[in-house]
C-alpha cells in the first residue's frame, strides 16, 4: 500500500515571547499618542448626539470614493459651558446631529473603551460657512433650473377666501398665526387648511416636500389663493434644515403665491428667497392676511357706496329725462291737438257753407224726379219724365227731353 503517511498531530508550543492585550492596547496608545502630539482641528459631520451630563458625539465624514470615516469624540462636561456657549452667540443653536463642524479635539485610545477624539474647542464661523456656501450652491441650480424667480414673480393676492398652511405640529408659531386668523375663519370670511411638517433634523426635508404636494393636490381639488409656510423663530443652525433642494423647487413652482414667516428677521433661507411674499414671524405672516381681507372688504363696500350713488344718478338723470320727454310729447300733443282744432273748425266752416240752400244761392239747382229724389246722373232720367228743378227763389217744373 503506497502513499502518504500521517503524521500523529503535535500540540503547538507557544512561543517564548509574547504580549498581553492590555500591553498591545497600551502600546497603541502610546504610538497614537506620539504621532498626534497635541491637540488639532478635525473637520466632520455630527452624526448623532448623545447628552449625558457629558455630550458623546459620534462623527462621520464620507470621502471622495466614498469611503466613510467613523469617530467617536467627547465634549467634556468642564469644557461643555464654554465651548456650547461661544457656539450659541455666533449661530443663535445649539450642536445637533446633521451640522458640519470644526472641531479643537485631542486624540486618545483607551485600552477599554477605543479610540476617541476630545473636544476641547469649536470653529463656528466653519459651520456658518458651510451652510452658507451649500445655500449658494443650491441657489444657482435653482437659477439654472429657470424656477428660482417663477413664484415670486406672481401677483400678490388682492384677497384671500382659500389658504393652506403648512407648520410644525402644535408649534408655537402656530399658535401665535391663529390667534389672528380663527376669527377670518369663523366668520366665513377664509377657509383654512393646515399641514403638519416636521422643520428641523433629517426627517425636515421628505416632510416639508411632502406636505407642498398635498397643498398642490388641494388645489387641484379646489383653487387656493395663497400657501403659507410658517414656523416660530430659530437659530441659524436650525433654519439650515429648510436649505434644501427639493424643498425650494416645489415652492418656486408651486402655481399661487406662497408666504413665508419663518420666525427670523436677519438670515435669508431658500424658502424665503422663491416665495412671492417673505414676512418675519408667524404673527406678521397672519397680520398680512388680515389686513388684506379687511383691505378687500373696505374696498368692496366702498365699490357697493360707489355702485348705489351712481345707481342713483342714474334714476334721478331718467326721471328727468322721462319728465322732459313727457312734456315735449304733452306739448307736441297739444300742438297737434290745437291743429286739428283749427283744421276741424275750417272743415266745418267749410261743410256749413256747402249746405243745398247756400249752393242753391250761388246758382245752382236741385234736379228731383217725380217722387221727390234727388237726380245726380244724366242716366238716371227718362225721356219724358217730369222733373222739378229747385232754385234759389223757387221751383220750375219741367219734362225730359229725348236723347
Amino acid at each position: 500500500m503506497t502513499g502518504r503517511r500521517h503524521k500523529k498531530a503535535e500540540a503547538t508550543r507557544p512561543p517564548e515571547q509574547f504580549l498581553d492585550l492590555a500591553d498591545v492596547l497600551l502600546y497603541v496608545g502610546q504610538v497614537i499618542a506620539r504621532g498626534v502630539p497635541g491637540a488639532v482641528w478635525v473637520r466632520a459631520e455630527i452624526a448623532s448626539l448623545t447628552d449625558r451630563r457629558h455630550l458623546y458625539l459620534d462623527l462621520v465624514q464620507v470621502g471622495a470614493e466614498g469611503e466613510v470615516a467613523k469617530c467617536r469624540a467627547t465634549v467634556w462636561a468642564r469644557e461643555r459651558f464654554a465651548l456650547e456657549g461661544k457656539f450659541r452667540r455666533a449661530t443663535g443653536g445649539t450642536l445637533t446631529a446633521g451640522l458640519k463642524v470644526l472641531l479643537f479635539c485631542t486624540a486618545e485610545f483607551h485600552p477599554q473603551y477605543g479610540f476617541s477624539l476630545n473636544v476641547l474647542d469649536v470653529a463656528p464661523e466653519f459651520t456658518l460657512g458651510d451652510a452658507a456656501l451649500r445655500l449658494d450652491a443650491l441657489r444657482e441650480t435653482l437659477v439654472r433650473e429657470g424656477v428660482y424667480g417663477l413664484n415670486r414673480a406672481l401677483p400678490a393676492p388682492q384677497d384671500f377666501a382659500r389658504v393652506a398652511v403648512i407648520s410644525p405640529r402644535e408649534a408655537a408659531g402656530l399658535g401665535d398665526f391663529r390667534r389672528e386668523t380663527d376669527a377670518l375663519e369663523a366668520a366665513g370670511a377664509v377657509q383654512f387648511l393646515y399641514l403638519e411638517a416636521t422643520f428641523q433634523g433629517r426627517e425636515a426635508a421628505g416632510s416639508l416636500t411632502r406636505a407642498v404636494a398635498q397643498a398642490r393636490e388641494a388645489h387641484a381639488r379646489e383653487p387656493l389663493d395663497a400657501l403659507v409656510v410658517i414656523r416660530g423663530g430659530g437659530a441659524v443652525t436650525d433654519l439650515a434644515w429648510l436649505n434644501d433642494l427639493e424643498v425650494a423647487r416645489a415652492l418656486a413652482t408651486f402655481p399661487v403665491p406662497v408666504i413665508t414667516g419663518l420666525g427670523h428677521a436677519r438670515d435669508d433661507t431658500l424658502p424665503d428667497e422663491v416665495a412671492c411674499l417673505r414676512t418675519d414671524t408667524p404673527s406678521k405672516a397672519a397680520a398680512l392676511l388680515v389686513r388684506t381681507v379687511a383691505a378687500a372688504a373696505a374696498q368692496a363696500q366702498e365699490d357697493a357706496r360707489t355702485i348705489r350713488a351712481h345707481a342713483r344718478e342714474v334714476l334721478v338723470n331718467a326721471d328727468a329725462g322721462a319728465r322732459w320727454a313727457l312734456d315735449r310729447l304733452l306739448g307736441t300733443a297739444r300742438r297737434q291737438a290745437d291743429a286739428a282744432h283749427v283744421g276741424a273748425d275750417a272743415l266745418m266752416r267749410q261743410a256749413l257753407g256747402l249746405t243745398p240752400q247756400r249752393t242753391l244761392a250761388r246758382g245752382y239747382a236741385l234736379v228731383r224726379d217725380a217722387n221727390g229724389t234727388p237726380v245726380t246722373r244724366a242716366a238716371q232720367i227718362r225721356a219724358g219724365e217730369a222733373l222739378t228743378l229747385e232754385f234759389g227763389d223757387g221751383e220750375a217744373r219741367v219734362r225730359a227731353g229725348g236723347a
